[in-house]
C-alpha cells in the first residue's frame, strides 16, 4: 500500500504541475513551484505544498487563487487520469526553500568568523 501511495503522489504532483499553468488568476503572479503532495491514510484528501518567490501579499494572493483554482485543477486531472478516486486538493505554503536560505546564511556567516579567527 505505501508503494501505490508514493506513486499516486508523484502522480498527482507531475500532473497538477502541468496543470497549472492553465489557471488564468491574477493572484498566480510570481515563480509558483509545487513542491510536494500529501496523502491522507484514506485518500480522500491531498495536501500540495508549494513555494512562492515574491512579496508577503503576492503570497497571500497565491493562497487565495490557488483555494479558487483547486477545484478546476481536480476537473482537469479528472479529465488526465483513469484512478478510481481523485482526492480533494488542498494547497499548503512551504516555507522550506526561505529556511534552507537562512540555514546556508548562517553557515556562511559561521565559516567567514572562523577564517577570521584563524582557526
Amino acid at each position: 500500500m505505501h508503494a501505490r501511495s508514493e506513486r499516486l503522489r508523484e502522480l498527482y504532483l507531475e500532473e497538477l504541475s502541468r496543470a497549472l499553468p492553465s489557471v488564468k488568476d491574477p493572484g498566480l503572479k510570481g515563480f509558483l513551484t509545487l513542491t510536494g503532495v500529501e496523502l491522507s491514510e484514506d485518500g480522500k484528501r491531498a495536501s500540495v505544498y508549494y513555494s512562492i518567490l515574491g512579496s508577503a501579499q503576492e503570497k497571500k494572493a497565491a493562497a487565495r487563487a490557488l483555494e479558487r483554482a483547486a477545484p478546476y485543477l481536480r476537473q482537469v486531472l479528472r479529465k488526465r487520469l483513469t484512478v478510481k478516486f481523485l482526492p480533494e486538493f488542498s494547497f499548503v505554503y512551504d516555507d522550506t526553500p526561505r529556511k534552507a536560505s537562512l540555514v546556508d546564511k548562517m553557515l556562511l556567516r559561521i565559516e567567514r568568523e572562523r577564517q577570521d579567527r584563524g582557526t
